[in-house]
């Protein structure tokens, strides 16, 4: 009887061992919590998120006639605490969003969807399009396009700073090589996008515009 009871107890730790690690084998990532990516698209064409961040999150982050006025959300989102922080308590011209009007599970609703968008693919990728020049060398250069896409989100459209800090006249601090090696070993609540998101060229391009924000 004695045995029995000991296997019997065995049993159920081994079980709710097992249960335990199901579990934590399922929570998320990076510090988000799950989220159901459609229902968060809803709630980001039903909350408006879409009039300023269009309707995937590939907001312009430019405030010139015609274009939307809210920055990039995806793909690769700003951490999941700094998007929150962003949400309730916002800096520069967005309206916040406390819990009475978005909940902490819609937060995370919204957040996964933004995170489920995938990069545009490269236009050289593209067969059709492989040989198409558009525009001249005086255009907007890539490392330009690059912050724009992925960085001014946090950092502001001229690199005045938001979420994260202010870059202009990061010259005056670091060289074009420093300023690689934050984005590719990035500290706190940077995200890390090289590699992945950016190319070693991306990085090289977008660290020497940084140096021209003044």
């Amino acid at each position: 009887m004695l045995r029995f009871k000991t296997l019997a107890i065995a049993s159920f730790i081994a079980a709710a061992l097992a249960a335990g690690a199901s579990v934590l084998s399922a929570q998320p990532t990076g510090g988000a919590p799950a989220g159901d990516a459609k229902h968060g698209y809803q709630l980001f064409q039903v909350n408006g998120c879409y009039e300023c961040h269009n309707t995937l999150g590939q907001g312009t982050g430019s405030r010139s006639p015609g274009a939307g006025p809210g920055p990039n959300l995806a793909p690769a989102p700003i951490p999941y605490a700094a998007f929150v922080r962003q949400v309730r308590t916002p800096r520069q011209s967005m309206p916040p969003y406390d819990a009475k009007l978005v909940s902490d599970q819609d937060l995370a609703d919204i957040y996964a969807f933004l995170a489920s968008q995938t990069p545009a693919k490269d236009p050289h990728s593209i067969l059709l399009l492989r040989d198409v020049t558009v525009g001249t060398a005086t255009d907007t250069p890539h490392g330009a396009v690059v912050y724009a896409a992925n960085c001014s989100a946090c950092h502001g459209a001229g690199g005045q700073g938001g979420v994260g800090p202010a870059l202009r006249n990061e010259s005056s601090k670091k060289d074009a090589a420093a300023v690689a090696a934050v984005v590719r070993n990035p500290s706190g609540v940077m995200p890390k996008l090289n590699p992945g998101i950016l190319s070693d060229s991306d990085v090289s391009a977008v660290s020497a515009y940084v140096e021209t924000l003044h």
